[in-house]
């Protein structure tokens, strides 16, 4: 192993993945600000709230946390000047071609499940309908604020898969293996069977699938942003 190598910890990077996981985890925080913002005791059992600016206000102090967290980690890479084996910019035809196909069966994957469990496909036009019933006029602005909120969950999502990829190709030398998919779905996915198990499996799977992706469309930000995204949209 070159000193270069031996330099570049693959356990740093594990251990910035968790922390960014355990960032979006704290996510359950915000609900207690929701509660708090809607004069609610924090032991209601209740998730939505009753006015429309404490759910703003919610989706708002996870998006501070997911920034500020992204902020961190960007700055920890630069300074270990890694970041550019991290991510890329990339963007040609094989690229293209390969993010047309991954969205394509991203998207009849989430069809299927959407099917399975009785639910309105896209997610976009089900949610929007919910808050627009909850909410009446300012259905749309939080709605636009829940957005927000993906992006933001997208982009912790692919910190950690970046960060859990180059770990496993520091480990092993092998850059072809989703090592990033495999950390998310051990981490994010796992996580679900305790917080939503009825669609846990399919979350692993959908982990798994964006590991492949991220390695597909060779680490390009932009591409691997959108796939994810789409994992919350549709």
């Amino acid at each position: 192993m070159t000193s270069e190598m031996r330099q570049e910890s693959g356990w740093r990077h594990v251990l910035m993945a968790l922390l960014v996981f355990l960032a979006l985890s704290a996510d359950v925080l915000s609900m207690f600000v929701g509660k708090m913002l809607d004069g609610r005791p924090l032991s209601d059992p209740e998730i939505w709230n009753r006015h429309w600016g404490a759910t703003a206000g919610m989706f708002l102090c996870s998006v501070a946390l997911w920034s500020a967290t992204t902020v961190l980690v960007l700055r920890w890479s630069r300074r270990r000047n890694i970041l550019s084996l991290l991510f890329n910019l990339i963007w040609d035809r094989r690229v293209m071609a390969f993010f047309s196909m991954a969205a394509l069966v991203l998207s009849a994957l989430l069809w299927l499940e959407a099917s399975r469990s009785g639910v309105a496909f896209p997610s976009v036009l089900r949610e929007y309908h919910g808050f627009v019933d909850r909410y009446a006029e300012h259905g749309a602005m939080v709605t636009a604020f829940q957005y927000l909120y993906y992006v933001l969950e997208s982009v912790m999502v692919l910190l950690m898969i970046a960060l859990f990829q180059r770990a496993g190709e520091i480990w092993t030398r092998l850059a072809g293996i989703p090592w990033g998919g495999i950390g998310l779905a051990l981490t994010w996915g796992v996580a679900h069977f305790a917080s939503h198990p009825e669609g846990a499996v399919t979350v692993v799977m959908t982990a798994l699938l964006l590991g492949l992706i991220f390695i597909g469309v060779r680490k390009s930000v932009v591409p691997a942003l959108v796939a994810i995204f789409l994992v919350f949209v549709l």
